[in-house]
């Protein structure tokens, strides 16, 4: 498994949309805009520090990112609020189509953390993996 080294806003982009595309091929989606709704996940005897209690109960709010559709800069920036510290895992899953608009859910860990704890490595675009039907 390839240990990823670093991360900030460039890479965290590039591997998001490395993801959509994956997952745009396998759907057979054609799209000119594609937007996000972040939904953290609390998981179950895994501890937070500090910095995620802060963007747990500041930054990815409900009040914050609750439903929202944002946009590629948008969830870049709040994501990457702690950089070099990002979610440990994100799932990316296709939700609809909205005109020429893809929605798509990122379902996050609130564990921020150094790139080489990242998971997902082995998809080439770590943290992110691409969740399509045939990986539930």
């Amino acid at each position: 498994m390839e240990e990823i080294k670093q991360m900030n806003k460039d890479i965290f982009r590039e591997n998001l949309l490395k993801t959509i595309e994956e997952i745009s091929r396998k759907k057979g989606l054609i799209f000119t805009d594609c937007k996000f709704v972040i939904e953290p996940v609390k998981e179950k005897d895994k501890p937070l520090n500090g910095a995620d209690d802060m963007m747990r109960l500041n930054i990815l709010s409900e009040e914050n990112i609750g439903n929202k559709r944002l946009t590629l800069d948008k969830t870049v920036n709040i994501l990457c609020g702690l950089q070099p510290l990002v979610p440990i895992w994100i799932d990316v899953i296709f939700v609809e189509m909205n005109e020429d608009t893809a929605i798509y859910k990122l379902r996050c860990s609130l564990r921020f953390r150094k790139p080489t704890l990242l998971r997902n490595a082995e998809t080439g675009h770590a943290p992110f993996k691409a969740v399509t039907e045939e990986t539930f």
